[in-house]
């Protein structure tokens, strides 16, 4: 995406500098990329401090109890990530059929979505704890089971909520039994599943089996963290989280963590990587790269304990989904978005507050990191946007979404800072809005609310540059 040729007249142009995303520290642990295994080299520069692996059963034990095949992820692969500074989170899932619960009769046991018998599913729990104990500390169990539709590619669950409400407990005292500091996550979930055809949510659901238990108390009711698998339109996390919180509160659960554990605006104009079948949105790669800024920023005001991108590489036919997901080609050659990411895990890392403002179609998030403030800025209207800042410090950096960095001056007290207008590749509602910018001061916010007046449109005679339509995410 082009730079606009010109910000707001009152900032003061310095040489354009390249931020260096690197650290000396390491990088912070609620920043995420999935699958960072497959480029560390790529993960390390854009500044990922956490990771999620998949760690299939029927791919470990795939024969029998006896059977001990190396992990699906081998171990130099996980060492390498722990040597690069970043957390690694495990993700178990997929019952071999000599595991199946043969109870319920064959029919219940035709492939790994299979109830597993919770005999051999502790068993396995237990031995991956002791085996990755030191090297692993968070373990999610299973993925998606709200996909409650058996034909589609996504179904990995053929059970009911209360077969999972079981299977979290199992998998949860068979971890804290090796090693109660380890923590336990309930499979990620999708929450649009439910929403858009009007069902009541899993996540309801499946506390009211766990509430039903009652040992569930004093076992912490075997879940320590609420992962979310969100997509497309950043605008939606608040609510969504705030709807888990009430649940929680609901059924007297509150304090656990919330996760993105899986975040994307997957691209549907990349020539060099096109859709395979319809879209579900077409979306661009600069809009892309404005939802990384965007559902960051959101999650984390919202009270998000991590965010994750899914996921760095895309493979060469990306058969997972219909459009390709990767901050990387299949090539290793980078989207927008990488940058974008890298922006995100420089400017807003060690972060001790996130605070959210509106104002109209404009939203800045505050994000207080100690002795320096990140706002992050955008807007959600087609028109480009001009908006004042109270300033913390008189001087600042105004960084975009590419990680261009320029010199800003207060004047009287504020910034001024013209912001592009959304693209809407979409149509319709625009889903993401425009590239977002950064203003980062020296100093804490100490309470300071950022937007200073009404919102008013840029300039006519030279309105921020909307993003092509040629580069999409």
């Amino acid at each position: 995406m082009s730079l606009p040729s010109t910000f707001a007249a009152i900032l003061v142009l310095g040489g354009l500098l390249v931020p260096s995303p690197a650290h000396a520290d390491a990088p912070d642990p609620r920043f995420g990329i999935a699958e960072t295994f497959v480029n560390p080299a790529a993960a390390t520069e854009a500044g990922a401090g956490y990771t999620r692996i998949v760690l299939r059963w029927d791919v470990i034990q795939p024969a029998s109890p006896d059977d001990w095949k190396p992990a699906n992820v081998p171990d130099p692969f996980i060492e390498a990530e722990l040597a690069a500074g970043r957390q690694v989170v495990g993700l178990l899932i997929g019952t071999p059929l000599w595991a199946c619960d043969a109870s319920r009769g064959p029919e219940a046991c035709q492939d790994s979505r299979a109830v597993p018998d919770m005999n051999h599913w502790a068993a396995f729990v237990r031995r991956m704890t002791q085996q990755y104990r030191g090297r692993i500390s968070h373990w999610v169990i299973w993925n998606e089971p709200d996909v409650w539709d058996m034909a589609n590619p996504g179904s990995t669950w053929a059970g009911s909520v209360e077969d999972y409400a079981r299977l979290l407990k199992t998998a949860y005292l068979a971890v804290k039994d090796v090693d109660p500091a380890q923590q336990v996550l309930m499979a990620g979930q999708t929450y649009f599943w439910d929403w858009s055809h009007g069902r009541r949510r899993y996540l309801d659901r499946l506390l009211d089996a766990i509430a039903a238990d009652p040992e569930a108390p004093a076992h912490g009711y075997y879940f320590d963290a609420i992962p979310y698998h969100l997509y497309f339109n950043p605008s939606q996390t608040p609510g969504v989280l705030a709807e888990a919180r009430a649940a929680l509160k609901k059924h007297r659960m509150a304090g656990k963590e919330f996760w993105i554990n899986e975040t994307n605006a997957p691209p549907s104009d990349d020539p060099q990587e096109p859709p395979w079948s319809k879209p579900r949105f077409r979306i661009s790669q600069a809009e892309q790269a404005a939802f990384v800024l965007q559902e960051f920023s959101l999650a984390f005001a919202a009270g998000a304990s991590r965010v994750a991108f899914y996921k760095l590489r895309n493979s060469a036919d990306h058969p997972e989904s219909i459009e390709p997901y990767g901050l990387l080609r299949a090539d290793d050659s980078p989207r927008p978005a990488l940058a974008a990411y890298r922006v995100a895990a420089t400017y807003l890392r060690d972060f001790r507050t996130a605070t959210v403002e509106r104002q109209g179609d404009v939203v800045a998030v505050t994000f207080d990191r100690g002795d320096r403030t990140t706002t992050v800025f955008w807007t959600n209207n087609r028109r480009p946007a001009r908006v004042t800042v109270r300033a913390i410090a008189p001087r600042a950096e105004l960084v975009d979404e590419r990680g261009q960095v320029r010199s800003a001056s207060a004047s009287r007290g504020v910034y001024t800072v013209d912001l592009p207008g959304a693209a809407c590749t979409n149509g319709g509602p625009c889903i993401i809005g425009g590239a977002p910018r950064l203003l980062v001061e020296a100093g804490a916010p100490a309470g300071r609310r950022a937007l200073a007046a009404p919102v008013r449109p840029a300039s006519v005679t030279k309105p921020a540059p909307t993003p092509p339509a040629s580069q999409r995410p």
